[in-house]
């Protein structure tokens, strides 16, 4: 069966015999797994009730043994195996299904175990597994689902059909924002958009150190309920006034003096050219996408989705569409191409390619006059 997340079976305290945690975002299916574990420990299972293995050292007939064993002075024994992908790497054959002991087991799996199977590398999460639960969840893609799970080979075939299971995609980037303002409310704080903006781009797109970076946070802002893009700045040491986002609204509204200052004080600061250089070719990708979404629709959050921002940003967005036509936009991403390739490939003075850049992007004609 489907679940959402594991948050329903950890507050029922009623775990399933097989719980099959798989995706492509290793840091989810990781702290999905401890929380489970913590609450099953919890629950009363001793020490000597509990094996985790890794899919390496296992063969599907151990596996099968450890989950068939009868608890010792206890009512349940947990099985643990992480990277499940190495216990039948290479094994996988048309007769598997009907003579491996590990296909008799997943369909009458033991009372008195919780079987927990752990699927993280993401070269090991295969096509026939990815996506798997976006679309069963989608109703108008009943026959590709359909078609997927037909597809499936043993044992994930028999686990879809009869574990209980959580898949945890990729997140897109613009996903994260969300993502975070969602974990900060769990910690009974909120976030400003702006701030999980800001949060994505000095971090990356790497959950684990997303995670990190909020616990840090949260510890820095101590009792305070609402966390901004000042906190977030205050704690990465970067000054309201010189910052990245204060340089793309600045580029926004063609502010070229103020523009350079930002840019000079960035750089004197602290080396962050290439963060520049990466948010600014965002910012561009997002307002030329703008171009086509606004005809399509006036509801923010619609187009919110379609060019991948928070809806707080759009009116700010559509303000720089009446600042620059798609030329000027095609043109600004062929100055951050240039000047990318420059800094990667050059010795020249970061401040002036960079400078030479905004000029470029925000009054052409000031490079001319220039030359």
């Amino acid at each position: 069966m489907m679940l959402d997340s594991v948050n329903n079976v950890i507050r029922s305290g009623k775990f399933p015999p097989i719980l099959f945690l798989f995706g492509e975002e290793e840091f989810l299916v990781e702290e999905a797994y401890q929380q489970v574990l913590d609450a099953i420990i919890k629950s009363g299972i001793s020490d000597f009730n509990v094996d985790i293995t890794d899919g390496e050292d296992v063969t599907p007939e151990r596996l099968v043994q450890l989950a068939g064993s009868f608890p010792m002075m206890g009512d349940k024994r947990l099985v643990v195996v992480k990277r499940f992908e190495k216990v039948v790497s290479g094994r996988r054959t048309k007769n598997m299904e009907k003579s491996s002991p590990l296909a008799s087991y997943i369909s009458n799996p033991s009372p008195s175990t919780i079987v927990i199977l752990l699927c993280s590398d993401q070269r090991a999460v295969a096509e026939e597994l990815k996506g798997i639960a976006a679309l069963l969840n989608n109703p108008k893609q009943k026959e590709k689902a359909a078609g997927k799970v037909a597809k499936l080979k043993f044992p994930y075939n028999l686990l879809i059909q009869h574990a209980d299971w959580v898949e945890y995609p990729k997140l897109y980037e613009r996903e994260l924002p969300s993502w975070i303002a969602k974990r900060v409310k769990t910690m009974g704080r909120e976030i400003t958009p702006d701030a999980c903006e800001y949060i994505v781009a000095q971090v990356g797109s790497s959950l684990r150190d997303i995670a990190n970076e909020i616990e840090k946070i949260i510890t820095f802002v101590n009792d305070k309920k609402r966390i901004t893009a000042d906190d977030v700045m205050a704690l990465v040491g970067a000054h309201r006034l010189y910052n990245v986002f204060e340089l793309q609204k600045a580029i926004g509204e063609r502010q070229l003096t103020k523009s350079l200052d930002i840019v000079h004080n960035m750089l004197r600061n602290d080396r962050q050219e290439l963060l520049i250089i990466s948010l600014l070719a965002r910012y561009f990708v997002s307002i030329w996408k703008l171009i086509e979404a606004s005809r399509q629709s006036n509801n923010s959050y619609e187009i919110a989705k379609a060019i991948g921002v928070s809806s707080f940003f759009v009116p700010e967005y559509l303000a720089v569409l009446n600042r620059y036509t798609p030329q000027e936009i095609e043109n600004a991403f062929f100055a951050l191409h240039e000047t990318d390739r420059k800094l990667k490939t050059s010795s020249g003075d970061t401040l002036m390619l960079l400078q030479q850049m905004i000029i470029n992007i925000v009054a052409p004609e000031e490079l001319a006059v220039r030359k």
